[in-house]
This record gives C-alpha cells, sequence and structure tokens, in this order.
C-alpha cells in the first residue's frame, strides 16, 4: 500500500519548527484514491505507519506494509514561544508548539483522547507502567511518554527509539520520556537511542523524580541540511552555547528546576553537547536535593555500539547482558550544573573530548567519590559561579591542559572552591597551554555572551590594567592527602580577587603564582587581539548541519575559548596566597605570591635555583619582615611595599544576556572617583536589561543617576525584577553602556 501525503492544513504559519505539530488538515492518497481528514477545534491530526509515528507533511510517501493510522490527538499542552527574550524577536519569528504523545499519563490515569497508544508495539501497558513495549518516534517533535501531575510510572524492559528533530529541550518538547510537576518516573532495563538536533531521550522538571537503573541511553546529532538547521527557533538554543568553547546539538537528558535525576548502572552518552544535564536549576540550598545522582554509571561524548570482538574502545560496560563499546569523540561535556544545583557522582567513569563538567551561575557544585574520569581539554570549568564547592574525593582524572578552570574579571564575575581530596591527578597528551598542566586556574572570563551570540573577538589586555580596588569575593583550591604535579595560577587583572590556596598533607611539585594569560591556539602559538572567533553554522558547500563531517566541518575555533597560556609576573589585582600544613612544595618556576605561611623553610625544595617573591612570609606562626631568606635552591624575597591602588569607581561591571558591556560608576560631585560611596544590588535579566537598585554607604547621599548608551528609568516591570528600583535597556546597535551615580557627603 502507498501512502501519499498530498497537502496539510497547519495551525502555525509562520514557523516551520511547529508545522508537523500542528496538522489539522490533511489531504492524502492511498494507491492513488484521495481522501481528507479534519481535526477537531483544539486536536491536531497525527500519522501512525506500521506502528511507527511518522511525519505528516505534504510530499510525504510511505510503503505501508500492514496498517496505518491516522487521527486526532487533543492538544493538552502548548509550549512557546521559541525566540529567547534578549533576541527581540518579531512576533513571526516566534512559534507556539503543540505537545503531541504516544501515552500521556495525568495523575493516575492515561489520558485516552490525548494519547497515540498505536505507536506503542508489544508488550503491554496500564496506567502504571509499560513493560517490554517498543515505541518508535519517526517524525519531529513527538513525544513518547509524558507523566504530569504527579502520576507515578515505571517503564521496564523497553525500547524507545526516536528519529527527526527535537522542538526545545528547556521545554522537553520532542523528548523520548517526559516526568512534569511532581510526577515519579522509574526506567529499569530499558534501551533509548535517539537521533536529531535537541532530541532528549529523558526531561524532568518541576520537583519530579526519574530513577533510572539498568538502562542505556544513546542520543546522536543531526544530519540535518543548512537549512532545516536554521529553520529550528527552539525557546533558548539549539546547539551548546559558543561561549563554552565546544559544539553539539543535542543533550541526552535534562534535569530542570528542582527536578531530580538519579542514575545507577547505567550508560548515558551523546555524539556532542552533553550527556547528564541540567538547566535553570533550583539551588541546592532552597530544595536540599541532588540534581544529578549517578553511581555505578559510564557516560560521556562519542559514539555507542554493541562491543565487537578485537576492536578497542575507549571503555566498555555491560548492561543486561549486553556489552556496549564507547569510543570518546565529539565535542561537548559530560555533566552540568548551573543555578546554584548541586550534583553527586559515585564510582562513575566519565570520557570528555572537551570539559568532564561545566558549572554556571550560582553556587553551582558537584562531588566526586571514587570515580575515573578523562578529558581532551580541561577537566572543570565554572563560569559565572558564585561560591558553590567542588569536591574531588578519592578519584583518578586524566587531563591534557588543565583539572580546574575558574572563569572570573569583567565579563562576569565568579568564584569557586575546589577540594582535591586523595586523587590521582595526570597530565598527558599534547598540550599548548602548559608544559606539566595547570591544577587551578583563575582567568579572565572570555564568555562571547548568551546562547544567541556565535562570534567572540580575542582581547587580552593584562598589559594595559591598572590596580583596582573593586573586588569579587576569593575563590580558593585546597589539596589534601596525596602527591599533586602542575602549576596554579591567578591571572585577573580587571578586579581585585584572591586565590586561596591549600595543602594539606600534601606535596605539590609546580609553579604557583600570579600571572598574565593569554589565549594561544591549539600548537602554543599566541592568538592576536583582534581575531574573531566563530562558531560552526554549518556547510553551505556541502549543505549540511553536522560539525563533525569529514567534509565541510568545523574549523575548531570554539576550542579557542578558555585556551589560555600564562606568565609568571608580579601581582597587581591577582593576590594568591598560599598555605601548607604539614606538606612540602617542590618550586618549580619564580614566583608571585601575595602570602605564603610554612610550618618550616624546609618545607620548600627545588632541583635548581629558584626566587619566590611575597608580600607576606609566615614561618611556623612566626610573620618575617622584608629581606631574603634561603632554604636550599629556594630563594624567598619579601617586600612588603603595599601596591598603590587606582580607584576608578567602579562598582560593578559585566556583560548583559544581549552582549552589551557594561559598568556602574561611583565618583563625587568633583568627579572623583570613589567606589566605596555606594553598594549596587543588580541582575542581569534574559530580556537583555540591567535591573540594579543604588544604596549609598554610610555618610553619603546620592545625588544623580545618569546613564550612557542605554535609556534609564524607573523599574515598573513585576515579577523576578520587581525588588530593583532602576533599570538600563541598551540602544540598538551599542555594545557598552554605562551608569554614573555622582554622590555626596
Amino acid at each position: 500500500m502507498k501512502l501519499e501525503i498530498l497537502r496539510t492544513e497547519t495551525a502555525n504559519t509562520y514557523t516551520t519548527t511547529a508545522l508537523a505539530s500542528t496538522v489539522i488538515f490533511a489531504e492524502y492518497g492511498v494507491d492513488g484514491e484521495s481522501k481528507t481528514m479534519a481535526a477537531a477545534e483544539g486536536c491536531a491530526l497525527v500519522l501512525v505507519v506500521d506502528g511507527v509515528q511518522r511525519d505528516l507533511l505534504a510530499g510525504c510517501t510511505y510503503e505501508v506494509e500492514d496498517s496505518f493510522t491516522l487521527r486526532e490527538v487533543k492538544i493538552y499542552r502548548v509550549g512557546g514561544p521559541s525566540a529567547a527574550p534578549w533576541a527581540g524577536a518579531k512576533e513571526e519569528e516566534k512559534a507556539t508548539y503543540w505537545f503531541r504523545q504516544a501515552l500521556l499519563v495525568d495523575g493516575g490515569k492515561i489520558v485516552e483522547d490525548g494519547s497515540v497508544t498505536e505507536a506503542i508495539v508489544g508488550g503491554k501497558f496500564d496506567e502504571k507502567s509499560a513493560e517490554g513495549i517498543t515505541l518508535v518516534a519517526g517524525g519531529t517533535h513527538f513525544n513518547g511518554i509524558l507523566l504530569e501531575n504527579g502520576a507515578k510510572y515505571a517503564i521496564r524492559g523497553a525500547t524507545i527509539m526516536a528519529h527527526g528533530d527535537g522542538g526545545d529541550d528547556l521545554a522537553g518538547w520532542g523528548t523520548a520520556v517526559m516526568a512534569d510537576n511532581r510526577s515519579e518516573l522509574e526506567i529499569a532495563d530499558s534501551y533509548f537511542e535517539l537521533d536529531g538536533a535537541i532530541r532528549c531521550a529523558l526531561y524532568v522538571d518541576n520537583a519530579s523524580i526519574a530513577d533510572v537503573h539498568d538502562t542505556v541511553i544513546y542520543t546522536k546529532e543531526t544530519e540535518d541540511t543548512c537549512e532545516e538547521f536554521a529553520n529550528l527557533t527552539p525557546g533558548m538554543m539549539k546547539r551548546v552555547p559558543f561561549a563554552l568553547g565546544m559544539e553539539g546539538t543535542v543533550r541526552s537528558l535534562n534535569v530542570m528546576a528542582d527536578g531530580q535525576g538519579k542514575f545507577r548502572n547505567c550508560v548515558v552518552v551523546s555524539t556532542g553537547w552533553g550527556a547528564l544535564s541540567t538547566d535553570s536549576g533550583t539551588a541546592y540550598d532552597v530544595c536540599k536535593t541532588y540534581a544529578i545522582d549517578a553511581e555505578d554509571t559510564l557516560s560521556g561524548i562519542g559514539t555507542l555500539e554493541v562491543a565487537q570482538e578485537g576492536k578497542e574502545y575507549t571503555a566498555t560496560k555491560t548492561v543486561n547482558g549486553v556489552t556496549y563499546g564507547f569510543t570518546v569523540g565529539g565535542s561537548g561535556y559530560v555533566t552540568y550544573a548551573d543555578s546554584g544545583v548541586h550534583n553527586r557522582y559515585r564510582n562513575v567513569e566519565f570520557y570528555a573530548p572537551d570539559y568532564i563538567q561545566v558549572m554556571g551561575s550560582g553556587p553551582s557544585g558537584s562531588t566526586y567519590i571514587d570515580s575515573y574520569l578523562l578529558s581532551g581539554h580541561t577537566a572543570f570549568m565554572t563560569q559565572q559561579s558564585r561560591g558553590g564547592t567542588f569536591e574531588l574525593i578519592d578519584t583518578k582524572i586524566d587531563t591534557v591542559d588543565a583539572l580546574m578552570q575558574i572563569k572570573s574579571g569583567a565579563a562576569n564575575t565568579g568564584f569557586s572552591n575546589l577540594i582535591v581530596d586523595g586523587c590521582e591527578v595526570n597530565f598527558s597528551g599534547t598540550s599548548g597551554r602548559a608544559k606539566d598542566g595547570i591544577l587551578t586556574e583563575l582567568i579572565e572570563s572570555d564568555d562571547a555572551g548568551n546562547p544567541g551570540i556565535t562570534t567572540y573577538t580575542i582581547c587580552d589586555t593584562a598589559h594595559e590594567a591598572e590596580a583596582t580596588s573593586a573586588s569579587v569575593a576569593d575563590s580558593s583550591a585546597t589539596f589534601k592527602n596525596g602527591t599533586y604535579l602542575g602549576d596554579i595560577y591567578n591571572s585577573i587583572y580587571n578586579y581585585r580577587q584572591k586565590l586561596n590556596v591549600t595543602l594539606e598533607n600534601a606535596t605539590l611539585t609546580g609553579t604557583v603564582s600570579a600571572s598574565q594569560a593569554v589565549h594561544v591556539d591549539m600548537e602554543g602559538n599566541v592568538v592576536p587581539n583582534g581575531t574573531v572567533l566563530n562558531a560552526f553554522m554549518g556547510s553551505e558547500e556541502y549543505n549540511h548541519a553536522n560539525y563533525a563531517a569529514e567534509k565541510g566541518g568545523f574549523s575548531g575555533e570554539c576550542k579557542l575559548i578558555g585556551h589560555f597560556r600564562h606568565t609568571a609576573a608580579p601581582m597587581l589585582n591577582n593576590f594568591i596566597d598560599l598555605t601548607l600544613v604539614k606538606s612540602a612544595w617542590n618550586v618549580t618556576g619564580e614566583g608571585w605570591l601575595n602570602a605564603l605561611t610554612v610550618e618550616s623553610l624546609e618545607d620548600l625544595a627545588a632541583d635548581k635555583p629558584v626566587t619566590i617573591h611575597v608580600k607576606a612570609l609566615t614561618v611556623g606562626g612566626e610573620v618575617y619582615g622584608d629581606g631574603t631568606y634561603t632554604s636550599g635552591n629556594v630563594t624567598i624575597e619579601v617586600d612588603t611595599t603595599v601596591i598603590e591602588v587606582k580607584d576608578n569607581g567602579i562598582v560593578d561591571a559585566g556583560q548583559t544576556y544581549g552582549n552589551v558591556k557594561y559598568a556602574i560608576v561611583s565618583v563625587m560631585e568633583d568627579g572623583t572617583p570613589n567606589s566605596k560611596a555606594i553598594a549596587v544590588r543588580r541582575q542581569n535579566y534574559v530580556d537583555g536589561n540591567l535591573y540594579f537598585t543604588v544604596m549609598p554607604a554610610e555618610g553619603y547621599k546620592v545625588v544623580s543617576v545618569v546613564g550612557e548608551g542605554g535609556t534609564l528609568s524607573a523599574n515598573t516591570a513585576g515579577g523576578e525584577v520587581e525588588a530593583y528600583d532602576q533599570v538600563i535597556v541598551p540602544v540598538l546597535g551599542n555594545k557598552e553602556m554605562s551608569v554614573t551615580v555622582t554622590v555626596a557627603q
């Protein structure tokens, strides 16, 4: 039987992203006989051919072996708009998308008219569980199983497949399995395989819990043409943000808000972007639960197959009697934590071509215990973090460039805490950044901006920096109970920020110092200022959107984001304190420290003569004065001269979601900068505006507040930004704006 889709009408007529989900009329031919079908109001049409959901789009043709079903499904859930708020998109660029699914379970009941159960083959299912089923979504934007409003459901021994693009992995549109609104989901002994951009296997949101064990999840990236990929317009992003320094178009899963994802004895693999991901989470100190809690699990970025005898793999793992072979490759991170969430990992194996984990915004952190981690670039990176703790315990890490990178500075201030306890850290491969590897680096953020930004211009200006009183909270790095090889640097220059380093019952071999850092390419050559890095936007010549394609693939420019080389240099704003407790430091290079605290000078050693410059030296509780002190090959020069600080008046600075740089400056009536005269509370909101409240210090009053490069007004917005007094809206086309607050005593 030949089925031809001749013509369709859709509720959505202005965006191709949602066309397949909003079909309300279809004209189709069956072996040449023309027929029509219209959906009732509030419904959409869905096509199932031989037990597989298929796209209902004009021009599609299907050979039907057994039977097909064209039926309507009631729409109970609507998403959109598609355009990111900061993009300033026109209405015609937005989309309202409709959720269609094979099975909708609301509370404890199956919603019959909201379920296309014809796409479920074999096994059995009811309102409580699905066992031994096969579910195949053969078209775009179609959900598999959707749980709503406290549903308690178990999926066991299932095979769930999906082909074609997802719609919005921040809303769950097009996800294989979705748990929302306090639902409880168990997935056991199952296999997931999906291919397509933003085609998540699992989505968990709004206090829902997904308990996944003995299960394999494999998501593969798109083979879209340039046009097909360009037409995808999800709510936030259809690719990993360029600012993170990688490529990729699919996350295996997404745990949102105060949802929880628990994984035990699983394999979770994505070919690019992310595997175990969270987004827009609820902070751990609020919900008291781990966003992701994984144990005995293999996860990574690369390819997966049933292991073939005699073939070499990066790693293998047996699940439900089947041995899978994993090969690391592509681009992306294994796991992510943002918005103050905390993740826990025990006895896991993680493999990444770029980062093991990225942590962003709020006090985000993670704990790793008894695990093995492999990174082809930098193991861990924090971005816009606000004091979260990252802890490694009894874990082995193999990486190339660095263990921990903390981004801060002018682009987006941040601070993080690292604890490494009883771990083995190895640097291997060829690094253009450091000879012996970098254990911790505090660097000026080269964040390109919001997820819509696809370029970054190199601008390393440490050599132009001046000492400032504007400060960011300290970061810290503690190494315990082990022998560690690698360097530790602080290269911040736009703000005053300290890196506190502590050794406890540990031996460190490496350089510890303030530094100047510049971007270098993969061979270690300095990248000149003004160089523009570009995201991969598809290949026009070969007409595909596959960044990893052999022909027409990406240039790798994204890899240069975060790719810094350090040169030890005198301190300016980049203070670094080092404290040794029952520890030893084998010094490998000249360094500049703010404070060095040791129990004895004999705790320091070097293979060849080396000098350490410090502002403060404490030995065995005794403070040493200005002078030169020697222990073996190590010379310590103490110079307590205070670095002269120039108050530039900057109280706060950064960039908006629209990638507009801003600064809030405080000056006296005569124009003299005075950054201590006010404090500022502010929020860079997703609409691209800067909301803020000015609070004068004791003894000062605000005379005027003037904006430049943006429109300044009293804040009348409600919701999340209601608490702020004022707002400045960037003038269209401007890349910089400022707020000048004039004060008087």
